[in-house]
């Protein structure tokens, strides 16, 4: 994923734009953690999946800068507008890496390619240089920090239309299947995609009535 791509996600939020494939949870005032699809899925790509987003504003609520978690690695990015103020690194530290450690990840590893991006990670991240364009560092040091945890919010009416659309067309897909192995076999009980389009025909309401659980209604 490009820089030009990831920075198109950030003018996105601040735009408040078509948010319908990535799906954001605040972790504290400034940084939200998101899922994010780049289109919506075919079932014909290797490894089709959504990619791990940290999402970091400045005091004022606009996006600056974002973090893809690459498990690996980490693609880094800040407007340009927004560079030298220390949000990013402020972010790392009180959110990013601990909520890494506390997900069960005790080493982060980050490469590059710039030597001003070494010198960064080093003086600003704490990592350590462990080989050619490559760094490390230990995530424990947060372990003291505080569990991050997701905060919540009510889920809108619109929202729960969009999960409801999500589950009706996955029915209908594999409803299609089913039909596609019978026209060719005659039959396809023994596979069970009957049976699970029909569970998922009642599953929208299994889902209205776990959101009503937490918060009484949909929001509007």
């Amino acid at each position: 994923m490009t820089n030009e791509h990831i920075e198109s996600l950030i003018d996105r939020l601040n735009s408040g734009g078509d948010l319908q494939l990535m799906f954001l949870s605040a972790l504290s005032n400034n940084v939200d953690f998101a899922k994010v699809w780049l289109q919506e899925p075919r079932g014909s790509l290797a490894n089709e999946r959504s990619y791990d987003f940290y999402f970091i504003k400045n005091e004022s609520g606009t996006y600056v800068a974002a973090v893809l978690d690459m498990v690996n690695d980490l693609h880094v990015f800040v407007k340009q507008e927004h560079r030298g103020n220390g949000y990013l690194t402020n972010a790392m530290h009180q959110v990013v890496f601990p909520h890494l450690y506390q997900n069960g990840r005790s080493v982060q590893r980050v490469t590059f390619v710039d030597e001003m991006i070494s010198k960064y990670v080093e003086n600003c991240w704490g990592f350590e240089i462990d080989g050619e364009q490559q760094a490390a560092k230990s995530l424990s040091e947060y372990a003291g920090v505080a569990e991050i945890k997701p905060l919540r919010r009510k889920v809108t009416e619109r929202e729960f239309k969009a999960i409801k659309n999500k589950i009706d067309r996955a029915g209908l897909y594999i409803t299609m299947a089913s039909e596609q192995l019978e026209s060719a076999l005659g039959e396809e009980e023994g596979v069970g995609m009957r049976e699970l389009a029909r569970m998922l025909l009642n599953l929208d309401d299994d889902v209205l009535d776990f959101i009503e659980e937490y918060q009484d209604r949909l929001a509007d």
